[in-house]
């Protein structure tokens, strides 16, 4: 290997290490705005939930994208360069709010509505005999919650984010020339 074939390797790693870096810092901040708007949602009224809150998170997962292309700064010269660091700011952003939106259904804060409706999946006699082997009602509820949480706002959230994270950063060099 020569010498500028090191120097070149070690410029890359550079540039890569910005762009992660980039992506972190704007998936972090994405990922607290959107797990805030998920509490906002448990206690706002119908209204709001329907009109504003859907928006909100649209809006907070463009402007990660976008925050995420301008941490990388002067890296980001095309469109495409854009677009991947909003995807992986966006994947960074999905799996905080995932992990925050399981950890809200392990309390019982989201999906009540599953874990209200797994138990009445149940007979009374199956519910009994799950009792006596050591699984109650309140953990088959709450796992119930938990998955839901995971599959909803975790796979769900992750793929959302990521694809309207890229959405910002793919915007981001369009309109900063």
């Amino acid at each position: 290997m020569t010498a500028k074939t090191s120097q070149n390797q070690k410029l890359a790693h550079f540039e890569i290490n910005i762009l992660l870096n980039a992506a972190m810092k704007a998936g972090i901040g994405g990922g607290i705005a959107v797990s805030l708007l998920v509490l906002v949602n448990q206690i706002a009224f119908p209204l709001l939930r329907t009109f504003l809150i859907p928006p909100a998170f649209i809006t907070v997962w463009i402007v990660t994208g976008i925050a995420a292309a301008m941490f990388a700064e002067q890296r980001i010269v095309t469109p495409r360069d854009g677009f991947q660091v909003g995807l992986l700011a966006g994947i960074v952003s999905g799996t905080v709010s995932g992990l925050v939106a399981m950890v809200l259904a392990a309390f019982g804060v989201t999906f009540q509505q599953v874990g209200q409706g797994i138990l009445t999946q149940f007979s009374d006699a199956q519910l009994a005999s799950m009792v006596e082997s050591g699984l109650t009602e309140q953990l088959l509820s709450a796992g119930s919650m938990v998955l839901a949480a995971l599959f909803v706002c975790g796979i769900g959230g992750i793929v959302v984010a990521a694809l309207f994270g890229g959405v910002g950063g793919w915007l981001y060099p369009k309109f900063n020339k």
